[in-house]
């Protein structure tokens, strides 16, 4: 039998490579190119191969070989420069790409390449271009559109981003690596609701079990993934899966204190502290400079003072301290200090915590002004009665409203305990349709007569979703009250309670909590003092001159004798009084909100005036908050 022909090995060998038989095929290929030794296109085709095989020490020599044979071949140093990036050798990648360009400018996988490498060093503004360039010419290329995604997120572009991955999950949705870039963005870009909303989605698109079994757990790239997951496990309120990602990471050494620290958030949500204490204390065993479990312990009062020295340390040493350790380490040393009875040294930590994110996260005054000028512009007694009749007619949703920490999460429990009514949280759906006026409210003047019933109509069955036969459904998102125009318009039957406190008390405990970096007013005490006059001045507005009729509950009043208020409040929620409404601590639910451990406690007055401990330190609050009160005719007593 005569030998086969180079050209019929070179085909052989590729029906063998398509059907994944690769040892055979790189012999095809080798016996094909010993027959043809100056075949440029059979020495590419080989190192492509055996780079599929893993073989990158002969593939890098094989295809230098076809170099030397066509060095005008683009074709041979793409596939070269995919190998020295695959091998992490990004210099070599880096020339590699760019005489590829050289030899055909509109190459738009070598431009992939390049923009990847790029963005792989850290130099994402140098990335960009190319990645766009080759996003535009290959548009059905999910990985592609991803990379570009995650440069426009190093650049601070997360709107665009955001947009992007959206696209891609809903074109690729089987897509997984899309699905993660996509939750890591929302994660850090958007709300809890959509986390949990796409998180929810993946469950019903991946079999979740395979894909958490198919990661490599010993990688740092996959224990980011891994921890990413649990976030938006957490956030979609999917507690067992959480805990199953918290188990997975605990077993592997090199991540078992982020499992631990999992666990033990998951723990103080569900209000076993015990467990929390385990699993945080754990934590500090594995990393001792862990000051974010630290903190968490000092939330539930399980941090001894045995970890003053260690807090001080992080809290100070801004040089070779992360600003996230010097944060949590100088909250976690208020609280420490604050129950050791040294309130100045507390306080001068939390006031250093503080300024480091201050910083980060300056706060904008004017648009807190803005807001509530539009506000009083579109809502208008005269808007009311022109229009009352365009919203939709559903009963039954409470929104309950105020300043944050002014004891809305209480007020949401009282009634949480009650057989008609399902607790919300702290729900986003009126920031999702302030979001779809572009932060507007002039715009909805503008709406044609059927928005309101339409908008108003989804927004109540988004509130009744999960209420399980209940005949109320409840929003305790404080800064509602920004939106309760917008709100009493889509619902006219919307009942609204408003929460307040002696104003330095809320100041207070504003100040000393971790809120998101999304509540920038939380850093600094001139600007809780802005946010609290000019969420007084729209309040009174309501009331006053467009006679919103919002139940007025006294924090501090209710604390001291309980029982008079909670009936008052349900009688004008139109709920029969019920014993279990004055046992709040006992409603078994997951609280997600910084009050997680205040309302596991029956109600109790001794919060009341803690503010004057701290007299002297809160002066810049209290000081410019008479100011501001005195500038909007605002009572100043």
């Amino acid at each position: 039998m005569l030998p086969l022909s180079p050209e019929k090995l070179w085909t052989e060998a590729r029906a063998l490579q398509a059907k994944g038989k690769l040892q055979r095929a790189r012999k095809l290929f080798q016996q094909a190119r010993k027959q043809a030794p100056r075949a440029p296109g059979l020495a590419v085709e080989l190192g492509v191969l055996e780079a599929q095989m893993g073989l990158f020490k002969h593939a890098v020599p094989t295809l230098l070989d076809a170099i030397k044979l066509a060095p005008q071949s683009p074709n041979a140093h793409y596939n070269l420069a995919e190998i020295y990036r695959a091998v992490g050798q990004y210099d070599r990648a880096t020339t590699s790409f760019h005489k590829a360009l050289q030899l055909d400018s509109g190459y738009a996988e070598a431009k992939f390449g390049l923009g990847d490498v790029l963005l792989s060093q850290g130099d994402a503004a140098q990335a960009l271009p190319y990645l766009e360039q080759a996003a535009q010419k290959l548009p059905d290329d999910a990985e592609v559109q991803t990379v570009l995604a995650q440069a426009l997120l190093e650049l601070d572009q997360p709107q665009r981003a955001l947009s992007l991955l959206s696209s891609i999950v809903r074109t690729h949705e089987d897509y997984l690596a899309g699905n993660i870039e996509f939750l890591r963005a929302l994660n850090s870009h958007a709300r809890p609701s959509q986390v949990a909303r796409h998180i929810r989605s993946m469950e019903k698109t991946f079999n979740m079990d395979e894909v958490l079994d198919s990661f490599d757990y010993e990688s740092p790239a996959s224990t980011s993934a891994l921890e990413l997951l649990a976030d938006c496990y957490q956030a979609g309120a999917l507690h067992d899966r959480s805990r199953q990602v918290g188990k997975i990471l605990h077993r592997r050494k090199s991540s078992r204190h982020s499992g631990a620290m999992l666990l033990g958030t998951l723990a103080i949500q569900d209000g076993d502290f015990d467990a929390a204490e385990t699993w945080l204390n754990q934590t500090i065993e594995l990393r001792p400079d862990a000051t974010d479990a630290m903190y968490r312990l000092s939330t539930i009062n399980r941090l001894g003072l045995t970890a003053e020295p260690v807090l001080l340390k992080q809290l100070k040493n801004a040089a070779g301290t992360s600003a996230s350790n010097r944060y949590y380490g100088g909250l976690a040393l208020y609280r420490l200090l604050s129950r050791a009875g040294r309130p100045k040294e507390a306080f001068e930590a939390l006031a250093a915590a503080k300024a480091v994110r201050a910083q980060e996260y300056p706060y904008h005054p004017a648009a807190v002004e803005r807001g509530n000028a539009n506000n009083k512009q579109v809502f208008t007694p005269a808007f009311f009665e022109k229009r009352r009749r365009e919203g939709h007619s559903g009963k039954g949703c409470i929104f309950i409203v105020g300043m944050m920490r002014s004891g809305t999460t209480l007020t949401e429990q009282i009634l949480a305990a009650h057989s008609k009514v399902h607790a919300g949280g702290e729900r986003d759906d009126m920031m999702s349709i302030v979001e779809s006026l572009r932060h507007d409210m002039t715009k909805v003047t503008d709406m044609p007569t059927d928005w309101a019933a339409t908008v108003g109509k989804k927004l109540h069955e988004e509130m009744f979703g999960e209420a399980d036969g209940a005949s109320f459904a409840t929003d305790k998102l404080p800064g509602n009250i920004d939106y309760a125009g917008l709100i009493r318009f889509l619902l006219p039957e919307a009942k609204f309670i408003y929460c307040h406190r002696t104003p330095q008390d809320c100041a207070l405990s504003t100040f000393e909590q971790n809120f998101s970096t999304s509540v920038r007013v939380s850093y600094d005490l001139k600007a809780i003092a802005h946010k609290y006059a000019y969420h007084e001045d729209i309040a009174r507005y309501w009331m006053d001159t467009c006679n919103f009729d919002m139940f007025d509950l006294d924090y501090d009043a209710m604390v001291q004798d309980p029982e008079p208020h909670v009936r008052n409040l349900l009688d004008f929620c139109g709920l029969e009084f019920e014993e279990n409404c004055l046992y709040p601590n006992e409603v078994k639910r997951e609280i997600r909100t910084a009050s997680v451990y205040q309302v596991r406690q029956p109600i109790t007055p001794k919060s009341v005036g803690r503010w004057k401990t701290y007299e002297e330190e809160l002066e810049p609050f209290t000081s410019e908050l008479a100011c501001l009160r005195k500038k909007l005719g605002l009572q100043t007593t």
